[in-house]
């Protein structure tokens, strides 16, 4: 257990805010509607959606970044070093943390692994093969 409170997980979640069919489903309470602003954006090929961000441990939540662009390694590397690296300073300041991603692709891309080598002395990435 005291191992696992050493751990900070994130992973990213898409929100799809319209189904391929174009329709807007939302649980809403009798006589509530959507406000214009939740359902503008592009939409292409009846998709349209959100990608968040977010990281925890067992001793804090940390941030939830927007993700604007595709996730490709470039974007994935300026939120590890712009949101992840202060979250595990603040969290493991000794250095002790360890650092859980999966194995996305954007993940285990070269420039990112290189990163986190370079990283090693204030926090560790935890080994995740794949299935």
């Amino acid at each position: 257990m005291d191992e696992w409170k050493r751990v900070a997980l994130s992973d990213e979640s898409r929100f799809l805010i319209h189904h391929v069919d174009g329709r807007v489903r939302v649980r809403s309470l009798p006589g509530e509607q959507l406000l214009p602003s939740c359902t503008e954006g592009h939409i292409q090929a009846g998709g349209g959606g959100i990608m968040r961000l977010g990281m925890f441990s067992w001793a804090a939540l940390g941030p939830v970044v927007v993700v604007e662009q595709t996730m490709k390694s470039a974007n994935y590397l300026k939120i590890i070093a712009d949101q992840l690296h202060p979250y595990m300073a603040f969290v493991f300041p000794t250095g002790n943390g360890i650092f859980q991603q999966d194995n996305a692709p954007c993940h285990k891309a070269r420039i990112v692994l290189e990163w986190f080598e370079e990283h090693t002395d204030e926090f560790h990435l935890m080994s995740w093969p794949p299935n």
